[in-house]
């Protein structure tokens, strides 16, 4: 091979890896945007579970509701 063959077949295979470089990258940024999303979403569902549990124990102290309500 000669010295140009060999520059074109570096320059290529540095094309190719800067473009699977970037394919992989991009994929990781989407997966992060998501878990972000995903944890927000899930502290949330946290803060109204919380709430929920905070209602049903108030409605528990009041005798007529009791007995309506499922045990914890």
């Amino acid at each position: 091979m000669n010295k140009n063959t060999i520059i074109i077949v570096l320059a290529i295979v540095l094309i190719v890896l800067g473009g699977f470089t970037y394919y992989l990258y991009s994929g990781v940024t989407k997966c992060k945007a998501i878990a972000t999303d995903l944890g927000t979403q899930l502290q949330t569902c946290g803060a109204g579970i919380t709430t929920y549990q905070n209602t049903l124990t108030a409605l528990m102290q009041i005798p007529a509701c009791a007995a309506y309500l499922p045990a914890q």
